[in-house]
């Protein structure tokens, strides 16, 4: 799985479908970076090591995917939680052991 680094975050490479696949295989944690979130991991060092632990990072900004652009480290396909949210729950739909906990929503 390749990583693109835009400052001291490194987003995960990945398509909706490649993660669907990935975290029922292994599981997970996912993180959705954005601008604030890459501000915020500037100077919030808890934040920062919040990030550090999640197992997958994807770009949830057209500012970060066209950064990445800039950088020659194309982003896949922009992976935000309000998009990955139904599609999990429509690829896990039928799947019993499947629970699902909304932390701040």
């Amino acid at each position: 799985m390749d990583k693109i680094r835009i400052l001291n975050i490194d987003i995960d490479n990945l398509g909706t479908k490649e993660l669907l696949k990935k975290l029922s295989r292994y599981g997970g944690i996912v993180f959705t970076a954005n601008v604030d979130h890459l501000m915020k991991l500037q100077k919030d060092y808890d934040f920062h090591e919040a990030y550090q632990a999640a197992t997958y990072k994807t770009c949830d900004s057209k500012i970060l995917m066209y950064a990445s652009y800039f950088l020659k480290s194309p982003v896949e396909e922009k992976v935000s939680g309000s998009d990955f949210f139904p599609a999990f729950y429509q690829y896990h739909k039928d799947n019993d052991d499947i629970k699902i906990f909304l932390l701040g929503a």
